[in-house]
């Protein structure tokens, strides 16, 4: 039981660690940005609501319009150029590539556990 206690206090000082790691704070700060970014909100609604869309075309097995296609292309340059989102992409990119690499340094220790890997 204390091994598993042991681990539990390991993994809530990672945890803090996160939380008050920048790429952390500037996710979430960026996020919070975003959502009260009514411009922001509307243009990915916007979005969201053309995938939608299309997605119901595609099931329906409808044809997608050129017009279709342009609607969606004008929406993602306006995502695209949108400052809030934009800021919200970077610091999304970044706090994606440090949960990766603490993915991957939590992982390295567990590799050698599992069955040898097949040769190719």
């Amino acid at each position: 039981m204390n091994d598993i206690q042991d681990l539990l206090t390991k993994a809530q000082a990672l945890g803090e660690a996160l939380a008050a790691h920048p790429r952390v704070t500037g996710y979430f700060a960026a996020q919070r940005t975003a959502r009260a970014d009514a411009a922001a909100q509307k243009l990915l609604q916007d979005y969201h609501n053309h995938l939608r869309h299309l997605n119901e075309l595609e099931t329906a097995r409808k044809p997608v319009e050129v017009a279709d296609k342009h609607k969606l292309r004008d929406l993602e340059n306006q995502i695209a150029g949108q400052e809030t989102l934009k800021s919200l992409m970077r610091a999304q990119a970044d706090y994606v590539a440090l949960m990766n690499q603490v993915n991957q340094a939590m992982e390295a220790p567990l590799a050698g556990l599992g069955p040898p890997e097949k040769p190719a």
